[in-house]
């Protein structure tokens, strides 16, 4: 199954909207600039979400790379950035959340702030993929 063939069926602008009344005062920051993000800005509407910033470790070399309109963010700056949820844009971001939540931001004015996927698959998608459907 394809990106856009996810968010499909998981309902992403749904989720997105959702986001966007539980977060509708907070600074937002995406954390993952590549595909997963640009099929998400190239097909769903992220303007009800205040997003601040976005985040990628290609960042850390070039911010010319930037795909988007936000403020690009090396990892390393979420530690003093000025963010209240980071919203990460990856497919398989379990690793990435824990890292962000339980390395890069212990001990910093950012630790405990809160760190979720920007779209999550559903109940329904999870018992069809564990059924091979």
């Amino acid at each position: 199954m394809n990106i856009l063939s996810y968010f499909k069926s998981v309902h992403a602008q749904r989720q997105i909207n959702k986001l966007a009344r539980k977060y509708k005062n907070k600074k937002l920051v995406i954390y993952g600039a590549g595909e997963y993000y640009q099929i998400l800005q190239d097909n769903f509407d992220l303007s009800k979400l205040n997003i601040v910033g976005i985040s990628d470790k290609k960042f850390e070399t070039s911010k010319e790379s930037n795909p988007s309109t936000y403020t690009p963010l090396a990892p390393e700056e979420l530690k003093y950035a000025d963010f209240d949820v980071v919203l990460v844009a990856l497919y398989d971001d379990t690793s990435l959340c824990d890292y962000l939540e339980y390395e890069l931001l212990i001990n910093t004015k950012n630790e405990g702030k809160k760190i979720r996927s920007i779209i999550e698959p559903t109940f329904w998608y999870t018992v069809r993929v564990l059924l091979g459907k």
